[in-house]
Parts: C-alpha cells; structure tokens; sequence
C-alpha cells in the first residue's frame, strides 16, 4: 500500500469536544447543524460550521489527512464519506477520525479533524471528509 501526505464517504459523524455540544443531522446527502438547547453558554446553531473536502485515495493506498477549521474555531466533531461501489470483502476502512491540531505546540487548540482512510481497492476513490466547528470560548 501506498501512503500519501496530509491530503480523506460513508456519513459517520463523531461528536467530541470539552464543555461544548454540537449537534449536526444528516439530511438527504447534506448536513445541517441544529442549536444547542441547554447550557450556559448559549451556543447558537449560526455558531456551527460544518467544512466539507474531497480527497482521492489511490487503489490500495492509504491516505492520512485532515479537515482545518478556520482562525479562531475549535473543531469539535467531524466524519466521512464513500459513496462508492462497496465490496463487503474489502471494505474501505476509516481508522482513524479524531480530533487533531494543524500546531504542535503543546496545549494548542485543536483547531482540525483528523482521518486515515484505507482503500483496498484496486481503482482510485474520492472521499469526503467534514470536521463540525465552533467558535472558541
């Protein structure tokens, strides 16, 4: 297999985060953010920001990638997905998605959601990954 730099469909979203809740609903292929209905902090679902890339894996490739939020956003959850032809034999595999830091400074936020995707098959395949991000604070 081959690996490839930091350049990753399956809708799988992972919520994470310390202190804050984002919920996020999948809809007919898109994605919308819904508003947080307790807390102090009064997050609002403007707040929320999904950001959405593609990314080609080559056949048997691995790829390890990530979704960036913009200055001053925390991501707090993220997912992928492979709308492909599916071999239930060799599936494509998502190992890893976590949430990441584009610094590695010790404490940094952590300001991205990270992805490995495994694609056993021979034929190169897109990928879309989405990291949910929200203000800082």
């Amino acid at each position: 297999m081959e690996l490839l730099g930091p350049l990753g469909r399956k809708i799988a979203l992972v919520g994470a985060g310390a202190g804050v809740l984002a919920t996020a609903a999948v809809a007919l292929g898109g994605i919308a953010s819904a508003d947080r209905s307790s807390g102090s902090t009064g997050l609002r679902g403007s707040e929320v920001t999904v950001v959405k890339e593609t990314r080609k894996v080559p056949g048997r490739g691995i790829l390890s990638t990530n979704v960036v939020c913009g200055e001053g956003r925390r991501a707090v959850g993220g997912g992928q997905a492979f709308n492909g032809a599916h071999d239930p034999r060799k599936p494509v595999a998502f190992p890893v998605s976590a949430p990441g830091s584009t610094s590695d400074a010790p404490g940094s936020v952590q300001d991205a959601w990270d992805f490995v995707v495994v694609n056993p098959m021979k034929q190169k395949i897109s990928v879309e990954v989405y990291a949910i991000c929200v203000p800082l604070g």
